[in-house]
């Protein structure tokens, strides 16, 4: 299956670089359903997942004159998700959405047993399950729930530049995983 949906993207990619855009419709809705499964594999159902496919998507479409028919689609796409799930990643400094559906956010931040529910819901997607404890709590508090880097330190009993240093390990830990899987 991998290989015909590389030559069918493929092919749709070159039709839609000529013009076509019933192909190049095709070519987004195929892909937003790939990049989909691939990121929810990857970092369970968690919210910034949608957003990463439209990020995604908006960067294919700007960068499809880039792609050069004599080469490989896959690596081209999956280069493009890679960098577009870390940037997410980092943007999710502001979202509250999560800490809302755990029982809002002063359950979280005072009941151990609200945070445990989250963590396990967002934990299971298999990359975070590959972080060490230490690097996966400060990455989920912080760029999926959407706390504050005092609010991540005051509830796991770091300091602010721990939690600081732990994420920044483990996006750059997630980056070389995500990158080891293309190859």
């Amino acid at each position: 299956m991998q290989h015909s949906d590389e030559q069918r993207w493929s092919a749709f990619m070159m039709n839609a670089q000529l013009g076509n855009e019933s192909d190049y419709r095709e070519l987004l809705i195929e892909l937003a359903d790939a990049i989909n499964y691939y990121l929810r594999s990857r970092f369970g159902n968690n919210d910034f997942v949608e957003d990463c496919v439209q990020e995604t998507l908006i960067a294919v479409h700007q960068a499809r004159h880039t792609y050069n028919p004599q080469r490989p689609f896959r690596p081209w796409l999956f280069s493009i998700v890679r960098h577009k799930a870390i940037d997410t990643l980092r943007k999710q400094h502001s979202q509250r959405r999560l800490v809302e559906q755990y029982r809002g956010y002063h359950a979280v931040m005072n009941q151990g047993d609200s945070y445990n529910a989250a963590e396990t819901d967002i934990s299971e997607g298999r990359l975070l399950k590959l972080l060490s404890a230490e690097q996966r709590e400060p990455l989920i508090l912080t760029k999926i729930i959407g706390f504050s880097v005092a609010e991540a330190a005051k509830k796991l009993g770091i300091s602010e530049s721990s939690v600081k240093v732990r994420v920044h390990r483990a996006i750059r830990k997630l980056r070389k995983l995500m990158e080891a899987e293309e190859r």
